[in-house]
């Protein structure tokens, strides 16, 4: 099996909870492994691995929330899609999109109807 950098700061974290004093904070050292873990991860593989919850990760360390746009070009001929995912108006106008969690997770829509993008965004940010 091989050992990845979530297994290291597992580690990490199991040896300090074995070793310290009752009721003390969690050092910043540790702090500044799950940050390392943040770009790698999604925040559930985290809080499941190191026994953490979203709450102390967020008070802890910085996660960059901010959403990076990309170019949103209209497509020619839109792609057919046999299952809308959101029903629209008769607005035939598409582009294509792709958005990027800090936690990895990636969203690509080709032929997405422009006036659904607000909500698309809305839910993909949660």
């Amino acid at each position: 099996m091989q050992h990845t950098l979530l297994d290291d700061v597992k580690s990490h974290f199991d040896h300090w909870r074995a070793t310290r004093n009752k009721r003390c904070r969690i050092p910043e050292s540790l702090w500044d492994k799950v940050k390392s873990l943040v770009e790698h991860y999604p925040l559930s593989a985290i809080t499941n691995a190191l026994s953490l919850n979203t709450n102390q990760i967020r008070e802890n360390i910085k996660i960059d929330t901010a959403i990076n746009f990309v170019e949103a070009r209209q497509d020619v001929a839109p792609l057919t899609i046999n299952q809308p995912i959101i029903t629209t108006s008769a607005d035939t106008q598409t582009c294509a999109i792709e958005l990027h969690r800090t936690t990895g997770a990636v969203l690509k829509i080709s032929a997405c109807p422009i006036s659904s993008l607000p909500i698309i965004i809305s839910q993909f940010i949660g």
